[in-house]
């Protein structure tokens, strides 16, 4: 019987696990990212590496909201199913407003959402290869 060690597995690289508040990595690009717009402007990318990400001021949170009072501690979830993207208000006193329309239940994310979450402005977008 044959020996079999890593020599027999090749030399491709697995990336490492990533933190889940969406940093970017080489190894896992992200399918769609959340894009917060200050003045007309990107003003930082949110990439959905994972499968859940919860929104709001609390520090467990995946994408953080500091600045905005009006933005529960867990205001809203994003879950990826398959190549769809569902985003879910948690019962928060404000809402989540969808290209100005309160989202009721779970919405599927379209390519140029624009989502509201307080004052915070996203754009949903989905990575081109």
């Amino acid at each position: 019987m044959a020996r079999r060690g890593n020599q027999d597995f090749g030399t491709d690289r697995v990336a490492k696990p990533t933190p889940e508040v969406g940093e970017p990595t080489h190894q896992s690009p992200a399918l769609a990212t959340l894009v917060r717009i200050v003045d007309g402007r990107d003003a930082s990318v949110h990439p959905l590496l994972g499968d859940h990400f919860v929104i709001g001021r609390d520090k467990s949170c995946h994408i953080q909201i500091t600045d905005d009072t009006s933005v529960s501690r867990k205001h809203a979830t994003v879950m990826r199913q398959g190549v769809r993207f569902m985003l879910e208000d948690l019962g928060s006193s404000n809402g989540v407003l969808v290209n100005d329309v309160r989202i009721q239940g779970a919405h599927e994310l379209r390519v140029g959402d624009r989502v509201e979450i307080g004052n915070t402005v996203y754009i949903f977008r989905r990575r081109v290869e």
